[in-house]
């Protein structure tokens, strides 16, 4: 994917869900993005992430970097293997005028 460097966002992950027992898709989730910064944010206990990824929209040259809700949503299970769909939304930013 030749326009992967203008597919940049943020994103923040709780840091409860980090250190949880289940991991597996957060595995998922960071096997489609470059992390290119962490920043852990002690005031809301979440690490947030500027990262390059397939999941995020192309950015404009003078835009500042979007943010994203990401959610990782079982679409499939067998009991053993769980398949997950990745979900980058965008946070749409509000400007009081």
């Amino acid at each position: 994917m030749s326009d992967l460097i203008n597919r940049v966002g943020k994103f923040k992950i709780p840091r409860d869900l980090i250190r949880g027992d289940n991991n597996e898709d957060l595995l998922k989730l960071f096997a489609k993005t470059i992390i290119m910064r962490a920043e852990y944010k002690i005031s809301k206990d979440v690490i947030e992430y500027t990262a390059l990824s397939p999941l995020f929209r192309v950015k404009e040259a003078a835009e500042t970097i979007p943010e994203y809700r990401v959610e990782c949503k079982n679409i499939y299970s067998d009991n053993e293997n769980v398949d997950i769909e990745i979900i980058a939304e965008e946070i749409k930013q509000r400007f009081n005028a």
